[in-house]
């Protein structure tokens, strides 16, 4: 028609909407479940645990021999410190001219310091499920090649726009051999059919990868604290100073199937329970045990139940809302991260477990 319409009466403003639409998943409950008072100085942190008995006992007759002494066994465990870091730059024209008003949608200095103090916690709350190598993903192609549609075994510490080094894969930890570097340009929101995140990096990979090979938070490789993977685990090597292979006992108990992945069922919660107390000879930590999960897996433990759920005519909400398991051998509580490990449950007593700190970031 002829005459004025919003199209062409020249006469109105834009209104901008306040504040900042959050779209990232920054939430970190690792230090909410850790105990955090420990502030220490020094070289490190030593202790003494007991690795064996003295069996310097014995049955005898009347008026027989004593048996030779012996004595009881103690090692030191030693925990050393680790260092995170961060790093904002402003220039005196942008904290000028970005700082906080009604034409700034949030003030540069809360946007920077604040968002990459969220993002240590973020950091500090992924690698806390994890065995310390900086290790954040794998290459699941057969021949990873070209810089887009890369299948990974997980995403969730994969960002868009961060660099990244690749390592190659032995025994399943990243080895010394470094490939060079990717930097991550997109992330699929969802897995394929094989339950693998695609991503796009900004070149090329680095010649030589292959199938299994690490990407390595950039620049620190073993350099990063050592996660509940590390701390909950039988493997026969060296740990906090203590060789496990020479005192087994140390080690955790670990039902992993030989690695071979397996359905979750009521009965691998009793097993766990039954070699704790075992193991332990303790009715506490079978007690009070809290099961760290990721999402995923928390589906499965609503899944065993789920043939027995029965509604009745006034029921109005349908589903379960248990969150913790017991039998007979105790009871353990489920708590989801989104950041835990995928098809791992870890089984811990949070009392033991702290995070002594040198000096606040």
């Amino acid at each position: 028609m002829a005459g004025v319409n919003i199209s062409n009466v020249g006469l109105m403003f834009t209104r901008y909407l306040e504040g900042v639409v959050e779209t990232l998943n920054m939430k970190s409950r690792a230090r909410q479940l850790v105990k955090q008072d420990d502030k220490w100085t020094g070289d490190h942190i030593e202790g003494r645990v007991h690795v064996r008995r003295s069996g310097a006992i014995g049955a005898v007759e009347d008026g027989g021999a004593f048996s030779t002494a012996n004595k009881q066994t103690y090692v030191s465990y030693k925990a050393y410190r680790k260092f995170i870091q961060g790093s904002v730059q402003l220039t005196d024209g942008v904290m000028a001219s970005a700082a906080g008003s009604q034409n700034v949608a949030r003030d540069v200095v809360t946007s920077e310091v604040k968002g990459l103090m969220n993002e240590i916690l973020k950091f500090e709350n992924y690698v806390f499920f994890r065995d310390g190598t900086g290790s954040v993903s794998q290459f699941k192609d057969a021949a990873p090649t070209g810089s887009s549609s890369l299948a990974m075994s997980d995403a969730r510490a994969l960002w868009e726009g961060v660099s990244y080094d690749v390592y190659n894969n032995s025994a399943g930890a990243p080895s010394t051999t470094n490939r060079g570097s990717i930097t991550v340009s997109s992330v699929t929101s969802a897995p394929n059919a094989s339950n693998y995140f695609l991503i796009a990096t900004d070149a090329t990979i680095p010649s030589g990868t292959v199938l299994n090979d690490h990407v390595v938070w950039k620049g620190s490789v073993n350099r990063c604290p050592n996660g509940l993977d590390k701390l909950v685990d039988d493997a026969a090597t060296t740990f906090q100073n203590v060789n496990v292979s020479t005192y087994p006992h140390y080690a955790s108990l670990v039902l992993d199937n030989s690695a071979t992945l397996r359905d979750l069922t009521p009965g691998l919660f009793r097993q766990m329970l039954a070699g704790l107390y075992q193991k332990t000879g303790s009715d506490k930590p079978s007690g009070g045990l809290t099961v760290m999960t990721n999402s995923w897996q928390a589906i499965n433990v609503e899944e065993l139940y789920e043939g027995e759920l029965r509604l009745s005519p006034t029921d109005k909400v349908g589903g379960m809302a248990v969150t913790s398991f017991q039998s007979a051998l105790g009871r353990i509580d489920i708590i989801t991260d989104s950041d835990a490990l995928y098809n791992k449950m870890f089984f811990v007593d949070f009392s033991k477990i702290y995070r002594a700190v040198q000096r606040a970031l």
